[in-house]
């Protein structure tokens, strides 16, 4: 008996930390039907409109970090082969990241929103600013992850 999974449009959010990088994993799990579809959404904030070289590069580095780990055999994030996956960078230009990434992810059509539980600072029990807001606030439904962490790990 195989399960069928109603998330066929998957939106991640990516911001290059341990939980993102397990959100990715897990999404690419659900997402892995028949026709499904995975979008990497890597959110950069800019309080204004810039070309500067410093936003290029980093904007550079977050879709390769995302697209490696798409390619990654360890983590293997792609089982099947069944659904497409793409990387997207977007900016923020002064709404919060939480915004803009429920925002796409309702405006886009998608049926689940996979976040890490934290970005850059972890505190034990609490959720990030980012993951706190897009499931309090988000149209669609939203699945949160966690990197395993050291005393969690297997031997």
């Amino acid at each position: 008996m195989s399960a069928i999974s109603s998330f066929r449009r998957v939106l991640v959010g990516f911001d290059g930390s341990a939980d993102a990088a397990e959100a990715l994993r897990i999404a690419a799990l659900v997402a892995d039907v028949p026709g499904g579809r995975l979008v990497v959404l890597c959110v950069l904030s800019l309080a204004v409109p810039s070309d500067s070289a410093d936003h290029a590069s980093g904007r550079k580095a977050l879709r390769l970090q995302a697209q490696a780990l798409l390619g990654e055999p360890n983590c293997s994030p792609l089982p099947n082969g069944l659904i497409r996956a793409s990387v997207k960078v977007v900016y923020s230009w002064g709404d919060t990241t939480a915004n803009v990434v429920t925002d796409y992810a309702q405006d886009h059509g998608f049926d689940l929103l996979v976040l890490g539980r934290h970005g850059g600072g972890r505190r034990q029990g609490i959720l990030g600013r980012v993951a706190e807001q897009a499931a309090h606030s988000c149209p669609v439904p939203v699945l949160l992850a966690s990197a395993p962490t050291d005393e969690a790990a297997p031997n």
